[in-house]
């Protein structure tokens, strides 16, 4: 069976419910919370709710914006910038942040989940989109004391059937209105009304309407302080101004969701291990820190060199920054890493790195949204076997290398692990760890979770969104392929071939013997996907310039699937990576371009470089490369 995942746009930075109908425990409804939150104004209960969506994150964080209201700022953090991050992390019992859901905005949903930890939220749109006709027949029933907070072209005009006690303005400008007049505009409030209580404060006042709010609320929490934003232009402006004011657009019958906070946890901890790139750690240090899901701890562990290889020494301003670290005195091998992840982390999640791996940052949120949907082991990297005998020379990839537009189910992952911090306890109950010290951890991790139910994937990594692929493509290929890469050590290569045989032997059934159908109906898309993104830009040069595809057996079939070739125009790397002199010599012409295929390729590339041979760009797992 193949899981029903919500469906990512591959141009946006948005997640859809692939099934309209689809429900659970941990989804809450965009009208199921504006039924919950009327229900409290009607009520007459005293709290207040504060809209922070797209375009406050952006003022927060320096962007130039140009709002559809008409109001500018500039690219710096501006006093209202500054102060909006300082008004996160309220945590008060009738206090709501209402902010972007995942369906519209999953970078900004995950980002604000992470600034307010222990805060009530909700929807940013709660009175819009598919609610909007609702509220404008509600609205125009309240009748309630009210103190309005609105454009100044709201002046004189009736708001439904408010009892309207006082109304103030704000111009257009707010960035500038609020640093000249809007610590004015609120001590006037707090001295014309802040003594009073049970009123309805109806804001809409854009960015600056949340911190006018806050600092009505801590000064006397005793009324309804309601930030309904746009809702109110029909009474301000005496117009439509949205198309979800349009009955039957699009905008106008979306009912958004989000996760229930009370059942999604979205606490991970990281696990980083340097090993021999210590000269990597404070890239990857960074891109961890910058994910939109923030790490709740970072911990590290720094397995020892062998005797007598240069000692590996780390930068002691990263190592004060983590929650803990362990440095060892022997070495354990890549096994020992998952041992201490077991041992030392705290969060339900966690997500353990090579040290070669740089990630996008939103690649945390990309496995969380994804393990919300069905658990699992979420990878970096991931491979599908058809014949266990032909590993690790046969093989298919999925993921950052050979990029997937939806989520796979594979055999088994690396370069990242993103779990469960019970599945690591499975895994380590497992012999191999004492058998195969510096291999076949991740295949073990897959096969004890398989038993408990769980498959492996690797989620979506969209070509044109970057920030969500587990490994960026431009340090996955520096870092991957440095002599220290386990992928570069034929020991370890053969290691893994007799730990594969053995796991199946014990009972490890692979996806193609379980799923065959699932294979044969996907594989060839995995592959024609991954290639597309980059077979497009070759296509011209194809057709004007000689091409020839060297390299190791296992990429022909593909290469030659996707782009016609006769098997004249593939030169094969034989099973040794050896390439001889005269065997290169018979066919290399001028003018012609070559793209190589080999994981062999830094040690031959010396050789090609002497034949006449020059880089001039990478191209997925290859290299083209000139003749001059």
């Amino acid at each position: 069976m193949e899981e029903n995942f919500f469906i990512h746009c591959p141009n946006e930075n948005h997640w859809r419910i692939n099934d309209a109908n689809r429900a659970d425990e941990k989804i809450i409804s965009l009208k199921d919370e504006y039924k919950k939150y009327w229900q409290k104004i009607i009520a007459g209960e005293n709290f207040a709710l504060v809209r922070y969506a797209d375009g406050e994150r952006l003022l927060m964080f320096g962007t130039k914006i140009k709002s559809q209201e008409g109001w500018h700022a500039p690219e710096c953090v501006t006093r209202l910038g500054a102060d909006l991050r300082k008004s996160l992390g309220l945590a008060a019992p009738n206090f709501v942040y209402a902010i972007s859901c995942p369906c519209c905005d999953s970078e900004a949903y995950y980002w604000y989940m992470n600034n307010l930890r222990g805060c009530n939220v909700t929807f940013s749109n709660i009175w819009i989109n598919a609610n909007f006709a609702t509220f404008w027949e509600d609205f125009n029933k309240l009748e309630r004391d009210a103190v309005l907070v609105t454009n100044y072209r709201g002046k004189g005009k009736k708001f439904g059937r408010l009892n309207i006690k006082k109304h103030y303005f704000i111009d257009d400008e707010c960035v500038n209105f609020w640093e000249q007049e809007g610590q004015s505009l609120i001590q006037k409030i707090i001295s014309d009304t802040g003594h009073e209580k049970n009123l309805l404060y109806a804001v809409s006042a854009g960015p600056m309407s949340g911190l006018i709010i806050r600092a009505l609320y801590e000064n006397n929490p005793d009324n309804c302080y309601i930030d309904f934003g746009s809702a109110l232009d029909i009474f301000i402006h005496n117009k439509i101004t949205r198309l979800y004011m349009v009955k039957d657009t699009p905008y106008a019958n979306q009912n958004c969701w989000m996760f229930n906070r009370e059942k999604v946890n979205f606490d991970v901890d990281v696990v980083l291990s340097a090993y021999k790139r210590p000269q990597v750690l404070a890239q990857q240090f960074e891109a961890i820190k910058n994910q939109t899901l923030k790490p709740r701890r970072i911990f590290l562990y720094q397995d020892a060199v062998k005797a007598g290889e240069p000692k590996v020494v780390l930068d002691e301003k990263i190592l004060s920054q983590l929650d803990g670290y362990e440095i060892a005195t022997e070495n354990g091998g890549v096994w020992k890493r998952f041992e201490y992840a077991a041992e030392k982390t705290l969060s339900p999640y966690v997500c353990i790195f090579d040290d070669d791996t740089i990630p996008g940052r939103r690649w945390l949120e990309n496995c969380h949204m994804h393990m919300e949907q069905f658990s699992g082991v979420y990878g970096t990297n991931g491979i599908i076997l058809i014949d266990i005998n032909d590993y690790p020379e046969e093989y298919t990839n999925v993921g950052w290398h050979l990029s997937n537009e939806r989520t796979f189910e594979v055999d088994f992952v690396g370069h990242s692990w993103f779990v469960r911090r019970k599945y690591l306890n499975w895994m380590l109950e497992k012999p191999y760890k004492n058998r195969y010290k510096y291999s076949s951890e991740d295949m073990c991790l897959s096969y004890a979770c398989l038993e408990h139910g769980v498959k492996t994937y690797v989620p979506a990594h969209p070509k044109n969104i970057l920030s969500l692929w587990g490994s960026i493509p431009e340090y996955g290929i520096k870092y991957g392929n440095e002599s220290v890469a386990v992928s570069s050590n034929a020991k370890k290569l053969s290691a893994m071939k007799v730990s594969l045989i053995e796991m199946h032997n014990d009972g490890w059934k692979i996806l193609f013997e379980r799923n065959r159908r699932f294979i044969q109906k996907n594989s060839a898309k995995v592959t024609s996907e991954s290639f597309c993104k980059n077979v497009d830009n070759l296509i011209k040069i194809l057709n004007e310039v000689p091409t020839f595809f060297m390299g190791e057996k296992k990429y022909f079939e593909t290469v030659k699937m996707l782009l016609g070739l006769d098997y004249s125009k593939y030169i094969v790397i034989d099973e040794d990576n050896i390439i001889e002199g005269s065997n290169l010599l018979t066919f290399l012409k001028p003018n012609e371009m070559y793209i190589i295929f080999a994981d062999c390729y830094d040690q031959i590339k010396e050789f090609l470089e002497l034949v006449g041979m020059k880089e001039n760009q990478d191209f997925m797992n290859g290299k083209i490369l000139l003749t001059d």
